[in-house]
């Protein structure tokens, strides 16, 4: 009884590999699909434009952690808050390095700007570091006005 049992229970698990092998290996068609050279190349939103999406967006969900006026309240949130600024900022940077109407240079000035803000947000000690992100946050948002200021100068598009 326990030799017929075995093979059952091999059959068993060979047919469900089979079936879990089949199913990932066909996949969509759509899955596999290349952008076309025009897709790649259609102009996105121009950095200002994002910039502006950007700080439209912190205007209305920022609960006065990065300008510093209600820290006090929930300093675990307003780390978290800081983290998240920081990650849009590099999200700008990556919209600035893939501007095609960008002449070589363009953003030179921008890119000394956040490359300041990225050395303040390296001096917390990881994510869960919510003295060493507050205690930065005031650079942060220096640098974080400095590069508003100048993409605002520096509209391209």
């Amino acid at each position: 009884m326990t030799k017929g049992w075995g093979r059952e229970v091999a059959g068993v698990l060979l047919a469900a590999v089979v079936v879990v092998t089949a199913a990932g290996c066909g996949g969509s068609a759509d899955a596999e699909t290349k952008p076309t050279a025009a897709a790649a190349k259609k102009p996105g939103k121009p950095v200002k434009a994002r910039w502006d999406d950007t700080m439209e967006w912190w205007a209305t969900h920022d609960i006065g952690c990065l300008d510093g006026s209600a820290v006090a309240e929930d300093e675990e949130g307003c780390a978290i808050r800081v983290q998240d600024y920081v990650d849009d900022v590099r999200k700008i940077r990556e919209a600035m390095n893939a501007d095609p109407d960008a002449p070589k240079g363009f953003y030179s000035g921008a890119y000394v700007i956040i490359d300041r803000l990225e050395k303040f947000a390296g001096t917390p000690a990881g994510e869960g570091d919510t003295e060493g992100w507050l205690s930065a946050r005031p650079l942060i948002w220096m640098e974080g006005q400095a590069l508003s200021e100048w993409i605002e100068a520096h509209p391209l598009r």
